[in-house]
């Protein structure tokens, strides 16, 4: 399962993770620093804003030609996922080590309640199965169309407002980069109704495949969508994103699975 449901909201199941360990270390780093009245509620969220804005800040200057003909705000618009995990570390421990530095007794809680945080992300069920899903195989059902290339393969459906704003930029892609196999499985209850919105639109999309019974789609675990999945040339699972993807992300994915054009 690589998404979570919350009442209407559709995340990525990392990201709750993320946010359970957010927790943890919060409570931790309380019940440590109880004694001497220390709260580290605030150095944390300093140091997740400060991870969130140099990851995004390194991932813009890496990809700075995907983002040239983007509109302007694509630049803010963190829903692709786009950001650099060692930027992002580096910033929020910068944050960490200048806060503890002015304020030494931070140093104990706050330390306690990180390593809370990774020993239980580690430990957690679903960071466990999260990782044993990489190196998953293709579904049989459409294995055979990679043909030795890396594949992506993305379940959209017309009824769904993000997976039709990225269609474009997936559709572009797949017409530049014959070196990797594009599959879209569509999710429509009716296999006309995405026939009919790539016709309108004009996508002229090659392995496009109806999940009639959703069966592509549970055998991954993909219950949101737009979900896209990418494997490498050995035909195992070596990334996943669940959301709307723009040109950036897409193009930082398959650097991943194949050498940039």
């Amino acid at each position: 399962m690589f998404s979570v449901n919350v009442g209407p909201l559709v995340l990525q199941a990392s990201h709750v993770l993320l946010a359970m360990a957010f927790g943890i270390a919060a409570g931790v780093g309380y019940l440590a620093g109880r004694k001497n009245k220390v709260n580290v509620t605030g150095i944390l969220l300093d140091m997740v804003l400060a991870a969130l804005v140099a990851g995004r800040i390194a991932f813009v200057i890496i990809r700075f030609n995907d983002f040239r003909g983007a509109p302007w705000w694509a630049v803010f618009d963190i829903r692709d996922g786009g950001g650099n995990w060692p930027a992002a570390i580096a910033g929020a421990l910068a944050v960490g080590v200048w806060r503890c530095w002015r304020k030494p007794q931070l140093q104990a809680p706050l330390g306690a309640g990180l390593i809370a945080a990774v020993f239980a992300w580690d430990m957690s069920g679903s960071a466990i199965a999260l990782r044993s899903a990489q190196g998953a195989a293709a579904p049989a059902a459409i294995r055979h169309i990679a043909g030795g290339k890396p594949m992506v393969v993305n379940f959209w459906a017309s009824w769904c407002p993000p997976c039709r704003r990225e269609m474009p930029v997936l559709a572009k892609t797949q017409q530049q980069r014959r070196d990797v196999a594009f599959v879209f499985v569509n999710e429509d209850a009716d296999a006309a109704a995405g026939q009919r919105f790539l016709s309108e639109r004009g996508f002229a999309v090659t392995n496009a495949v109806h999940d009639a019974d959703a069966g592509i789609a549970h055998a991954v675990g993909a219950s949101a969508f737009p979900t896209t999945l990418f494997y490498a040339a050995d035909g195992k699972l070596a990334g996943l994103h669940v959301g709307e993807l723009s040109q950036a992300s897409l193009n930082a994915y398959l650097e991943k699975i194949a050498r940039p054009k």
